[in-house]
């Protein structure tokens, strides 16, 4: 399971003064911004909405772990589960398909990484802006 953000149009107009105050260095200072932001806001907000199996078992969770892989694009990130297949230890197999309310205690589907998503980004998008302002000032 992953989720993956790409800034739309609507999102770069709101940018788009401090995006051309900073030329060509607006792109990395994004990436840079955007890798940073989503880390800090994101995965807390995903990790908040994970289920905690309900069993007694001394068992790691994955909301008390590092679950998550982040891969880094070009105006783009992509937060992965650690997942896998559920019989190797150490594995979240459990957050492999969330979505589709698969296994014998999961029936419904569970959209975490999506609510946490959507609950992040208007920060994240802020803390963009921040960062470029900050650019911005560095460079007068």
């Amino acid at each position: 399971m992953s989720v993956e953000y790409d800034f739309d149009y609507a999102e770069f107009q709101r940018l788009a003064d401090n995006i051309a105050k900073l030329g060509d260095k607006a792109e990395p200072a994004i990436n840079e911004s955007l890798a940073k932001h989503s880390e800090k806001l994101l995965v807390p907000k995903i990790t908040n909405l994970i289920p905690v199996s309900r069993s007694v078992r001394d068992k790691v969770h994955a909301r008390n772990s590092q679950w998550q892989k982040i891969e880094k694009g070009n105006l783009e990130i992509t937060i992965k589960s650690a997942g896998g297949a559920a019989n190797k230890k150490g594995s979240y197999g459990y957050l492999v398909f969330p979505n589709e309310g698969r296994g014998p205690r999961n029936h419904i589907e569970q959209r975490f990484m999506e609510k946490g998503l959507e609950a992040g980004i208007p920060e994240v998008v802020d803390g963009i802006q921040v960062d470029l302002i900050k650019k911005i000032e560095e460079e007068i």
